[in-house]
């Protein structure tokens, strides 16, 4: 059976409270746990105070059997940060909100030595597959979207990024760059002309990512979008002008992170839970422990 651990971000006090919290023990500089596995919903770096150690604890697990992992947008953009292009620059454009996102994981491996393990650590993400489909459940950082799974399933045979595949995926427009946008950072919808808001680092946005696990036909704009908008939030969601109206219908638990959730942590749907409530924005690093249930069941959320 398997606890499910949300966006970590560096807070590697939490993790281990969590993990201590969940059975875990440290055995030679792994925790594991007697009869269970950990998934980690990917997002280890950025922000928070603890990166590397993080990273070290989260890999010792991953390396050593006591855990599995997928990739998160922060893990993808630390590898297009980091990876030059073939026309000059990096695949992820130097700029300063791209620098600014990722300067808390550039100060703590800014030494020669840390430069050196900074690159394993790039190689290393690599490795880690964009989903995962188990018996019984399903795992995805933002969005389990079937149609951009079946394509990545084809592109990528185990999963995990190959260099074609990262250098198309870079290039706006194409279907691998779709298929990993709303695979790792969530669907979005365009704005009605006019409107925009602007996200937790201050950026303004014409784009709004949506809660893909709802049905936008019975939703109010409140109930659809991931961030409220006082001119909208009371007005059923114009359908006809979403160039997509799927959500997911499975019953198959899917289970995610990404969307900085608050409050008390609780179930989506009874197939549908994420499972990061903001711990680098100080709300709680959250797991949910999963003995093999169709449905969901508020009762197995678990806060460090």
């Amino acid at each position: 059976m398997y606890d499910l651990i949300g966006d970590i971000h560096g807070h590697a006090q939490e993790l281990r409270q969590l993990l201590q919290k969940l059975g875990y023990t440290e055995q030679d500089g792994c925790y594991r746990h007697p009869s269970r596995q950990a998934i980690f919903l990917g997002d280890f770096v950025d922000r928070g105070p603890h990166i590397r150690e993080t990273l070290q604890v989260v890999r010792a697990m991953v390396e050593g059997g006591a855990a599995l992992a997928v990739m998160g947008n922060h893990e993808y953009n630390a590898i297009c940060f980091h990876e030059e292009h073939p026309r000059g620059g990096h695949l992820r454009p130097h700029i300063p909100r791209n620098m600014f996102q990722h300067l808390r994981t550039l100060e703590e491996f800014s030494s020669r030595e840390g430069w050196g393990e900074w690159q394993d650590y790039i190689a290393w993400f690599k490795t880690l597959p964009l989903f995962l489909e188990l018996p019984g459940l399903r795992v995805v950082h933002a969005c389990w979207d079937p149609r951009h799974i079946a394509f990545l399933r084809q592109a990528l045979p185990d999963g995990r990024l190959t260099p074609e595949f990262l250098l198309r995926s870079a290039e706006r427009g194409t279907p691998e760059y779709v298929a990993v946008e709303d695979t790792l950072k969530g669907k979005e919808v365009n704005l009605p002309a006019g409107v925009q808001f602007h996200d937790k680092d201050g950026n303004p946005r014409t784009k709004m990512r949506t809660r893909w696990w709802t049905d936008p036909r019975s939703c109010t704009y409140l109930d659809y979008y991931l961030e409220p908008i006082e001119a909208l939030n009371a007005l059923p969601v114009a359908v006809n002008a979403l160039t997509d109206v799927w959500h997911y219908q499975d019953a198959v638990p899917v289970f995610f992170g990404h969307y900085w959730m608050r409050g008390t942590p609780q179930l989506l749907s009874p197939y549908a839970v994420c499972l990061d409530y903001s711990v680098a924005k100080g709300g709680e690093l959250v797991a949910y422990r999963w003995h093999g249930e169709q449905k969901l069941s508020a009762q197995n959320l678990v806060s460090a």
